[in-house]
């Protein structure tokens, strides 16, 4: 059972239901607290890191993943060992961000949660870090990279001060901006 109870849908704003509408997840249920301009903009900032255009899902995931281990957050490692796997991820490219074995993934891979790894732990990596990230990707990619990691790292604390049980659901895709209910 969660530390604090979800809200009453009902008693909240028509948009803020509408939204809740299109998500089965614990972790929505719990963000719907906020107030709805906070609730919206999570919303959004969420569709955009999870949009193929924005960062490869494989990528994505490899990041989510390192956030998730770094944060003891089972939640989210619930949802996104699966996600990780539906996005491309193998099981020994799984098992090498767990044990944290960066010498077994590919270069871009590795660079990634490299950077998260320092990003999470030390707030910036090292210029070495950076540097063989930005060897790997675009700049524009490293900073999606980086607002991903701190989303995640949000909801990881959302996650632990609501003390969210696991979702019934595990999924394995993601809804996109493009996929979002109307506001």
């Amino acid at each position: 059972m969660s530390r604090m109870p979800y809200p009453d849908v009902a008693t909240l704003p028509e948009v803020m239901q509408k939204m809740l509408a299109g998500s089965p997840l614990n972790i929505v249920r719990m963000g719907a607290h906020a107030s709805p301009a906070i609730f919206q903009a999570t919303g959004q900032l969420s569709y955009a890191c999870v949009d193929p255009a924005n960062i490869p899902p494989r990528l994505r995931e490899a990041v989510i993943l390192r956030v998730a281990y770094l944060s003891n957050s089972e939640y989210e490692l619930h949802q996104h060992k699966s996600l990780g796997k539906a996005a491309g991820l193998t099981d020994e490219e799984m098992a090498a961000l767990e044990e944290r074995a960066y010498s077994r993934l590919d270069p871009v891979l590795a660079a990634a949660a490299a950077f998260t790894d320092e990003t999470v732990l030390l707030v910036s990596a090292s210029d070495e870090t950076l540097e063989r990230l930005r060897a790997q990707v675009s700049d524009q990619l490293v900073i999606n990279i980086v607002l991903t990691i701190g989303l995640y790292m949000s909801m990881a604390r959302l996650i632990g001060v609501g003390r969210l049980e696991l979702d019934e659901v595990t999924l394995t895709t993601l809804a996109t901006g493009v996929d979002k209910p109307a506001a």
